[in-house]
């Protein structure tokens, strides 16, 4: 459960629409009418926009919570791409399409590097979700699941294994959360590629440790833990893997002006 209002909002709404049986029945085909209508008319997608366009006025910072539950609930449908979206068409002053924004390449970025890192950010926060996810599922596996005689969570292999999902889950979310760190719409792009890199390598390790814990129950389509692991991998690679990104950022920092390396990385690469 999410501490901030805003995000306590947005999740009662997700545990009533959201369910791991609605993903299942919209991946299987589904209609997806019930969520995006509930979603549309809590006005949640009009959070960036300035209030005096009919939006809340809020930052991209406010919004981190909600991409995180996006990830979080495996929403299998554009929430947190429409909430950037509206808002970027209405400082376009174009009109905001009716519906979820599902064509990324249309929405009227000034520029296919703003596109590339704006999207970026919302892969980072959508994955720290789903790695949070995954994360509790395999503890209370770990916890539930018997052998020899008490469960496999008090064994040090085990042990070990949550440490490096907990470890790497947090260190993404710290990552995505610098991500989100803008007073306006729009992520610092050096911020964002920092955000998807560390969110990208965690993906990998949290994915394979929580498949290793679970053994073969983990990949069965009827066990929740597959609707995240999915998620995880696809997003990992969604508008750039980490060796994308950190090139992005070497290269950003190896262009350091007159401050030097050190500083650049002490002042640019933090929020």
């Amino acid at each position: 459960m999410t501490d901030d209002l805003l995000g306590q909002s947005f999740e009662r709404l997700l545990q009533e629409h959201c369910t791991p049986a609605h993903v299942r029945d919209i991946e299987n085909g589904g209609p997806a009418d019930a969520l995006w209508t509930a979603v549309e008319q809590s006005g949640f997608l009009d959070a960036l926009i300035p209030e005096e366009k009919g939006g809340a006025g809020l930052a991209l910072r406010d919004v981190f919570p909600l991409a995180v539950l996006c990830g979080r609930y495996a929403v299998p449908v554009p929430v947190a791409e429409t909430i950037l979206a509206r808002a970027i068409y209405v400082a376009a002053s174009q009109e905001v399409p009716v519906g979820p924004v599902t064509n990324w390449d249309q929405v009227p970025f000034e520029t296919v590097d703003i596109r590339r890192s704006t999207g970026a950010a919302i892969a980072a926060a959508l994955l720290v979700g789903a790695m949070e996810r995954a994360f509790e599922i395999t503890v209370a596996f770990a916890n539930d699941r018997t052998q020899f005689g008490r469960p496999i969570g008090k064994f040090q292999a085990v042990q070990q294994q949550i440490s490096v999902m907990a470890e790497q889950t947090f260190a993404a979310k710290m990552a995505a959360e610098m991500g989100f760190a803008s007073d306006d719409w729009l992520p610092d792009p050096l911020l964002a590629a920092v955000a998807k890199a560390r969110s990208s390598e965690a993906a990998v390790l949290v994915s394979a440790n929580a498949h290793a814990v679970h053994g073969a129950i983990g990949a069965t389509e009827e066990y929740d833990l597959q609707l995240f692991t999915r998620r995880i991998h696809a997003g990992r690679t969604a508008f750039g893997a980490e060796s994308y990104w950190n090139r992005i950022i070497g290269e950003a920092v190896l262009a350091s002006g007159p401050e030097g390396v050190l500083d650049n990385i002490r002042y640019k690469l933090s929020a």
